[in-house]
């Protein structure tokens, strides 16, 4: 019992410290567990994005307005029985200018009207937007062709609202616009 007296700090202190020991053991799990799910569930989202979402011009028309053109952009899921969201924060459209690329002023009604919601992808996402194709010096690789690129930013979740794990995608799309100015359908050429 003497021999307890004498050493009972001692045996105090060494408890704590494996109590303590034991406690960040424990935390440093819990942590990694809680970094594992969160990597995997980025993934997912990233799996979205890149594998599952598909962008596509379904059509580009004249409007015999100017030089003003109206494209119609669609965003589709592959997979629609899993769970997207999508929000489509610009599109932008650039026109190959010998070497370098200059770009279109594009307007996006959404803009005026501050409505950039989060488009659930079960059916494919339809959006219009007009540029202004005024710009006489472009390179034309193909006789009669504009070479044209359109860039589309968008946000894509697995969630309707998250604050995190949202995957920013930017995807660009080369297309040859026909040079010939008829009203409606313009003849394109994707590549």
């Amino acid at each position: 019992m003497a021999y307890l007296k004498k050493y009972r700090v001692l045996i105090v202190v060494l408890s704590v410290l494996l109590v303590l020991a034991a406690l960040d053991l424990f935390v440093g799990h819990v942590q990694n567990k809680h970094l594992e799910e969160k990597m995997a569930h980025k993934k997912a989202n990233e799996r979205l994005a890149y594998y599952l979402e598909r962008t596509t011009i379904e059509n580009i028309s004249y409007t015999g307005k100017g030089n003003t053109y109206e494209m119609r952009l669609r965003y589709e899921n592959v997979r629609p029985d899993e769970e997207m969201w999508i929000m489509v924060f610009a599109v932008k459209a650039f026109v190959q200018v010998g070497t370098l690329w200059r770009e279109l002023s594009v307007n996006d009604g959404r803009m005026k009207r501050g409505d950039y919601s989060a488009e659930r992808l079960k059916d494919p996402y339809a959006l219009t937007v007009t540029f202004d194709l005024s710009i006489n010096n472009y390179q034309e690789l193909m006789k009669g062709y504009i070479h044209m690129k359109i860039g589309s930013l968008s946000y894509i979740s697995a969630e309707a609202v998250t604050k995190e794990d949202l995957v920013e995608k930017y995807e660009d799309v080369f297309l040859y616009l026909s040079t010939v100015k008829t009203k409606g359908r313009v003849k394109t050429l994707l590549h």
